[in-house]
């Protein structure tokens, strides 16, 4: 008999075990069904595009100053002001470059509007570049960048200033292209 209660143990251990594996599969299945559900421009249905990841553009801030941009962009989980979105900025022009961080919000649930606040070194006698407003659409996001010109003894003329930039485009890139930017 104890042959037979043995081998019934045995059973009953495989059983509870394979019905444990299976919960955590499914539980890790809602996991990733519930991202998609709840965040899809982070993480998309499969051949989907993200807003997530790296986008590169170029800003023409005058006809004479025209700079490039490349930014990556990452879902934050744990951001302390409850922001949805940072990343890294770098602004690329000759003897003008620049790179910093950003935190920012998506304003709806499929992301195709958001907003970043840029924390970049602020640049006397440049054009320094505050807040980027975006569309994404697949494959192209439109950003409207919110500018302040700061005078060479670091204070701001409301008759210094220009225009804020038009609007501009950004596509896909990857690690590479950020990491040689600039």
């Amino acid at each position: 008999m104890t042959t037979s209660g043995a081998y019934s143990r045995r059973k009953s251990f495989r059983r509870r075990t394979i019905e444990g594996i299976a919960i955590l599969a499914a539980l890790f299945g809602l996991l990733i069904l519930g991202r998609m559900v709840l965040t899809p421009w982070d993480f998309p249905l499969p051949g989907k595009p993200q807003l997530t990841g790296y986008w590169q553009g170029e800003v023409s801030y005058t006809a004479e100053d025209k700079r490039r941009l490349v930014l990556h962009l990452v879902r934050d989980e744990n951001c302390s002001m409850a922001c949805d979105v940072t990343g890294e900025i770098k602004v690329c022009a000759a003897g003008k470059d620049t790179s910093g961080r950003f935190a920012g919000d998506v304003h709806n649930w499929s992301g195709s509007r958001f907003s970043l606040n840029l924390y970049l070194p602020q640049r006397d006698g440049d054009i320094n570049m505050r807040t980027l407003n975006g569309t994404w659409e697949g494959d192209l996001v439109r950003m409207n960048a919110k500018i302040a010109v700061i005078d060479a003894d670091g204070t701001w003329s409301s008759n210094h200033q220009i225009p804020d930039p038009p609007v501009f485009e950004m596509r896909p890139a990857d690690e590479a292209v950020f990491q040689a930017a600039c």
